[in-house]
């Protein structure tokens, strides 16, 4: 792995507080032959133009370099290689008009890697920030660093599987090894969802016959997963010590285990880290009503039971790449928020007994009165469930009874050029999702319990899988398959 270190005014490069930077130039991974965006804070306010000089190492150059968000017609970006013996780029932003940037502005640059790029040194460069007076001042920088990821070699041993964290965006798309996160737990059950695109620093659980994958690095800048994983990215050991009342599970030779002392994480391994499960709940059948839209949210204060509904479905939303990631689950713990698709109409849903908890990024208003909600809440911004999808709310507004709504990371709106107004649809390519029994504390080996798609249509008569989670053209050998959904014995 190499470490391209940039520093914009290298006199603080060891000492300057990013927190009180007016230009502020964001940590970036890139693979080596690819591109990742690199992420440049305007935190000045009353700033109609800047201009910045950044030295990059050999074998780095700039593709493009835009403002995020609306920009103005009035308003002109340029970036120019202007000394090219030392590989050093001007960034220029300013408005004919003379309008202000918006509070907390970000200019995007796009960086693309050779396949041989070189480690460089930082080079001094410095800022100027012009007002609506046309005043200038010359500002100082913090410290970056580029980190230049080749293809990542993970291993997976006899027991199938493993976990793994690392510090490149990787994708698994064509790999005999499949990667997943951890998106949920019910009764002794694991529900693990299948992904492709991994960004850097998401810890993955990888199933595989034992062996060595080479992943490819990639480049992944729209992508995020709700996730009880928690990874180690470092090169050494974690001590982890369980705390309070949530449950913490490593991965040993009988599966994902309970552990309730101080354990050892593994170099770039990661651990489960999932709140205790509450008890059972259950009351009256509960009434449901899907309009026109054929869609609605719910929030109910007893567990139900969904198995024995033909024309409703319930789902958790555990990620977006741009759309959402929707996972179908059959039965949901009293206080659940879930996103429902269905036939227009009344239905009534079973409560019956539910232990299960799952990474959800809706959060649901479990009373019988309408709460106010604000646009953001944190580090997050929220969505109501309209017409066009889930939309942003744009002033306090009110969430009805036993409804929910949707929490979405600002920094991932940002950082993707995004903007806040824009509305995210639901992906109609539901995830993958692998169900395991949890080890048991005794260390018996529970084994694994089928395997479960949650778009109902990916079985077909010619789709197998097998107890690793792979999609397979045909056994080619004796075992226990799952085939349209359910287990099968071939001889």
């Amino acid at each position: 792995m190499k470490k391209l270190f940039l520093c914009v005014a290298a006199a603080f490069c060891s000492t300057f507080a990013f927190a009180d930077a007016n230009l502020v130039v964001s940590n970036v991974t890139i693979p080596a032959g690819g591109t990742q965006i690199m992420e440049v804070s305007i935190n000045k306010a009353n700033t109609t133009a800047f201009q910045f000089d950044l030295k990059l190492p050999a074998g780095i150059s700039v593709t493009n370099a835009v403002l995020s968000g609306t920009t103005p017609s009035t308003r002109k970006v340029e970036k120019t290689l202007y000394n090219e013996s030392t590989n050093t780029y001007r960034f220029l932003t300013y408005d004919e008009g003379n309008a202000v940037l918006a509070d907390g502005t970000k200019f995007n640059v796009t960086l693309a890697a050779t396949a041989d790029a070189k480690d460089g040194d930082a080079e001094t460069s410095t800022i100027v920030i012009v007002d609506p007076n046309g005043n200038g001042s010359e500002e100082e920088n913090g410290t970056a660093t580029v980190t230049v990821g080749n293809d990542v070699t993970i291993t997976v041993g006899s027991t199938g599987k493993t976990t793994y964290v690392g510090n490149v965006d990787l994708d698994f798309t064509g790999s005999e090894a499949a990667a997943f996160v951890v998106m949920g737990v019910e009764n002794k059950s694991l529900w693990m969802a299948r992904v492709t695109q991994v960004p850097a620093g998401t810890p993955i659980v990888v199933k595989a016959a034992e062996g060595n994958y080479t992943i490819k690095s990639t480049t992944i800048s729209n992508t995020y997963y709700k996730n009880f994983l928690i990874g180690n990215n470092s090169d050494s050991p974690l001590s982890v010590t369980p705390e309070g009342t949530d449950r913490y599970y490593y991965l040993g030779s009988n599966g994902f285990t309970q552990f309730t002392a101080t354990r050892n994480i593994g170099a770039h391994k990661a651990y489960i880290r999932a709140a205790a499960l509450a008890d059972a709940k259950v009351g009256s059948n509960w009434p449901l009503s899907i309009g026109d839209a054929g869609r609605t949210t719910l929030c109910a204060d007893v567990d139900l039971d969904f198995d024995d509904q033909t024309d409703v479905k319930a789902y958790v939303i555990m990620g977006y790449d741009g759309n959402l990631w929707t996972a179908q689950v059959n039965h949901a713990s009293a206080g659940t928020p879930l996103y429902i698709k269905g036939t227009k109409g009344d239905y009534t849903i079973t409560s019956s007994a539910v232990q299960a908890a799952f990474a959800n990024m809706l959060v649901g208003n479990n009373t019988d009165a309408a709460i106010t909600i604000h646009p953001t809440d944190g580090e997050y911004t929220n969505y109501f469930l309209g017409k066009s999808g889930f939309t942003p709310f744009t002033a306090d507004r009110q969430t009805g009874a036993h409804k929910s709504y949707l929490q979405v990371l600002t920094s991932y709106l940002t950082a993707n050029s995004r903007g806040n107004s824009r509305n995210f649809v639901i992906d109609e390519n539901e995830v993958e999702v692998v169900v395991e029994k949890l080890g048991s504390v005794s260390g018996e080996d529970d084994g694994t319990t089928g395997i479960r798609s949650i778009d109902e249509g990916q079985f077909t008569n010619d789709t197998w899988y097998n107890l690793n989670g792979q999609r397979i053209d045909t056994p080619t050998k004796k075992g226990l398959y799952i085939k349209n959904g359910k287990k099968v014995l071939v001889k």
